[in-house]
């Protein structure tokens, strides 16, 4: 059993990114580091793999796609973020609704993933 200090504000939603041993977590830091890639199988000093800085209001939601390797994340803001993980880096920032994203879903062939909000 591990702890860690994830986001210093607040933590929303997690993913295991395809195995046990590699987290994905959303939440709102003031650093804005609001999406992180973690490795639980090092000492949680050394255990931040990557944090990336797609939502500036925070983080709320993750969907991972194993297939591409794309990590898929919804905002306050209602943007959604798409990171390629082989890569580290954001590939596209998405306006897909006026509230924050609330739910993400990716399809059994990664071709097509869907959003959800409040609005």
């Amino acid at each position: 059993f591990q702890t860690w200090q994830c986001h210093n504000k607040t933590a929303n939603d997690f993913v295991f990114i395809s195995s046990a041993s590699l987290i994905a977590t959303a939440g709102l830091s003031s650093d804005n580091r609001n999406i992180c890639l973690w490795d639980t199988l090092v000492s949680p000093t050394n255990s931040l793999v990557h944090a990336f800085t797609c939502h500036d209001s925070g983080a709320t939601v993750l969907a991972y796609a194993p297939k591409h390797q794309l990590l898929i994340s919804g905002g306050r803001k209602g943007f959604t973020c798409i990171i390629d993980l082989r890569q580290k880096q954001q590939q596209q920032l998405l306006q897909s609704h006026d509230s924050p994203v609330k739910a993400i879903a990716v399809d059994p062939t990664e071709e097509y993933f869907v959003t959800g909000s409040a609005e």
